[in-house]
């Protein structure tokens, strides 16, 4: 499959982007995809999920009302899944998970669209030579550091994480200056 990708030239053009994440559910990334899926501009973008999703859930259904195109690839091989990106014409595949649990990198490998990223669910390179860009900004990577990395940096002028808290969080309250409040946004058996 690689370098058979469609051509991008035409700057008129509907961009198809792709998305694969095992994490199209109730997720930390969810919370912060969603703001992206929602707001594309279905005029100028056609957007595909590809979904390693074995248990979908309500946040997986809304998230499914979002996208233009929904591909379950729960099951397939990679080879699959990459005639499958290929065969849809994407021009731009964006990773969500990098080596996160039930990742599906070894897509990547076969280069099913011409332009390939990282974003959002793995803040590291892949190490993929197949990988073109590491989505950030200036602030998790100035300008002025090394990274080593296969892919190249993409910095984006602003803030690269865009984030809805669940609709079912408490509001935020004043809390007393003398006491001294800990917090963590993990799994609670990382706190041990």
């Amino acid at each position: 499959l690689r370098g058979t990708g469609p051509t991008t030239g035409n700057p008129h053009k509907r961009l198809r982007i792709g998305y694969v994440s095992p994490d199209l559910r109730r997720h930390a990334v969810s919370s912060f995809f969603e703001p992206i899926l929602a707001n594309h501009d279905p005029q100028q973008v056609e957007v595909f999920c590809y979904a390693e999703v074995k248990h979908p859930d309500a946040v997986t259904q809304h998230l499914q009302t979002l996208a233009h195109h929904w591909r379950s690839t729960v099951g397939l091989s990679d080879e699959a899944v990459a005639r499958l990106i290929h065969d849809d014409h994407i021009d731009i595949l964006i990773d969500l998970a990098g080596h996160t649990a039930n990742n599906r990198m070894g897509i990547f490998t076969y280069k099913p669209a011409p332009i390939q990223a990282t974003y959002l669910g793995y803040f590291a390179t892949t190490g993929l030579e197949t990988m073109d860009y590491w989505i950030a900004d200036n602030v998790l990577h100035p300008e002025n550091t090394v990274e080593l990395a296969t892919e190249t940096l993409y910095r984006l002028p602003r803030c690269c994480l865009t984030y809805r808290p669940d609709p079912d969080t408490p509001t935020v309250t004043q809390r007393s200056q003398d006491e001294v409040v800990f917090g963590s946004f993990n799994q609670l058996t990382k706190t041990s």
